[in-house]
């Protein structure tokens, strides 16, 4: 084998190695984050992904009466990003506000800004379907009924 097919296999490795050891990082972070949120209260998570430009992935947790209690975003190309505090989003403040106000905003969105704001919008309906999970719990599907008590013997 020739010295230069010898270099592109062991850059070609070295590169591959490289974003494995990335990728364990970036996935340390990703638990660290998760945890750190989930003491703030329920977590809802969405994602971005970009082609070209960078994606992003956003944590967000709210109480169980829906007020939004931390909100963290991880945006960027490489497994160097972290994920870092947002206190607004176009300049509505994210702590202390209910999830209903920002589906309320979500409606509003024209098709291009629900693409850019994707990551957002699902957290925040992650979260919805969450809180309102235990109502669909307790209502009896139509047309249950009760189940016959076993026969004593």
């Amino acid at each position: 084998m020739s010295n230069e097919l010898k270099l592109i296999f062991l850059v070609a490795l070295a590169l591959f190695v490289m974003q494995a050891v990335g990728g364990w990082f970036q996935i340390q972070n990703y638990k660290k984050a998760i945890r750190r949120m989930h003491k703030l209260g329920n977590v809802g998570v969405g994602q971005t992904k970009g082609r070209f430009l960078s994606g992003n992935l956003v944590l967000v947790a709210c109480d169980s009466a829906g007020v939004i209690t931390g909100v963290e975003v991880m945006e960027g190309l490489t497994f160097l990003t972290h994920f870092k505090p947002r206190k607004d989003f176009l300049g509505h403040p994210f702590v202390g506000a209910s999830i209903d106000s920002f589906l309320a905003l979500f409606e509003t969105f024209d098709k291009k800004q629900r693409k850019r704001h994707k990551g957002y919008i699902q957290a925040i309906e992650a979260l919805e379907l969450r809180l309102k999970k235990p109502e669909l719990l307790e209502t009896e599907p139509v047309g249950a009924v009760e189940p016959e008590p076993a026969p004593s013997v």
